[in-house]
């Protein structure tokens, strides 16, 4: 059985490529030629919250949405519905999750880690209880 923490990471991967936008589990190598938009899920940290009669959790997840200098627009509208699958509840295979709006957010900056290439790179954070 998967942990809760891969059982949201495939959801929210799923979710992603649902919605139509190229989506990986890493950033893709030059050999692989993305084009630009594309999604990134990456980072996910779980804190466990045990009770009296149930052990549940505190799952963060980190989306990036790379776009290129003109995609400004086609970032923040990505990121922003990402973001909204934090505003519900939904039940995976094994699990009960929660969406926390109050604890999700995004950011968009831009990125020249690339050699005479600007991004737009919005990240992404998302929380979610297991219930």
């Amino acid at each position: 059985m998967k942990s809760p923490q891969q059982e949201l990471y495939d959801y929210v991967f799923v979710q992603s490529m649902d919605h139509g936008y190229d989506t990986y589990d890493h950033l893709p190598m030059q050999s692989e030629n993305a084009s630009y938009p594309f999604v990134t899920i990456e980072d996910a940290h779980l804190v466990p919250l045990p009770t009296k009669t149930t052990i549940g959790a505190d799952i963060n997840l980190t989306v990036n949405v790379w776009g290129n200098q003109e995609q400004r627009l086609t970032v923040d509208t990505i990121a922003n519905s990402l973001l909204m699958v934090a505003s519900s509840s939904f039940q995976t295979e094994n699990y009960r999750y929660r969406g926390r709006m109050s604890g999700s957010d995004y950011q968009i900056i831009q990125d020249s880690s690339v050699p005479d290439t600007v991004l737009n790179h919005a990240i992404v954070n998302l929380k979610f209880t297991l219930v």
